[in-house]
């Protein structure tokens, strides 16, 4: 698999064929900037003054997250929202005026508080990138972040707002980190790259690729910490492997 990735590599380099539209992940991270402020801005506008209010806020969006995450939004209701927080709809309905704000609340919420990925650009390129791939896998195949993403996946025409808000701020964000690392030790003259954009796309593909495939269709296990740790470390010997300008 990770040799079938760069056979397609290497051949790109020399053809000049898929080649990636220019990257201005700087750019495209002061609009997520604009795009996560004004979705903070929705999720606190009915956000209530006194710490009791805020207490019951809470444990609705809990109990809104564990059912939308359960069963769907189509087959989770209010009344068991209700009932599983302990208030009242009219409280509910005091922070949350529709079923569809509660879902996008949830949802934002969820996305917006997930750990991400770091890349220490003073740190061996090895162990930065490895520490990276770890971290990224422990995201993709959590529990949490795999009933989310099938619950965007079936609700993604009704809400395409919070389809784009998941990929801009998830999968978008991780890769413009790493497009970001590979242009700067391209520049340093680290790594042997025509396009660190393209660099990025077959190191993420290399990684999560499968395993994704299989998590997102099938009931296998996911993987353990162990399990992620000798892949990111495949994944990335082979990816320097081949990019190393000493090569």
């Amino acid at each position: 698999m990770l040799g079938g990735f760069f056979w397609l590599f290497r051949s790109s380099r020399r053809a000049g064929t898929l080649a990636s539209p220019p990257h201005n992940s700087r750019h495209r991270s002061k609009s997520l900037a604009g795009k996560t402020q004004e979705s903070v801005t929705n999720i606190e506008r009915h956000a209530p003054q006194s710490s009791r209010g805020r207490e019951r806020r809470a444990r609705i969006l809990k109990a809104a997250t564990d059912l939308f995450l359960k069963t769907g939004y189509g087959d989770t209701s209010i009344d068991a929202i209700v009932e599983k927080s302990g208030g009242s709809k009219a409280t509910l309905y005091t922070y949350f005026p529709t079923k569809d704000d509660l879902f996008r609340a949830v949802i934002e919420g969820v996305v917006s508080n997930r750990k991400e990925p770091e890349l220490d650009s003073s740190a061996d390129i090895r162990t930065a990138l490895v520490t990276f791939g770890v971290q990224r896998m422990q995201v993709v195949f959590s529990r949490q972040h795999r009933a989310l993403l099938r619950l965007i996946i079936a609700e993604r025409e009704r809400f395409p707002d919070i389809a784009r808000l998941y990929y801009d701020i998830g999968p978008m964000r991780s890769h413009d980190l790493l497009v970001d690392y590979f242009s700067e030790l391209k520049d340093r003259g680290l790594l042997d790259v025509e396009s660190p954009a393209e660099s990025a796309d077959f190191f993420i593909g290399m990684l999560l690729h499968q395993w994704y495939i299989n998590q997102l269709y099938t009931r296998v296990t996911p993987p353990s910490l162990e399990e992620m740790q000798y892949r990111a470390e495949r994944v990335v010997d082979t990816f320097l492997g081949r990019t190393n300008p000493l090569d």
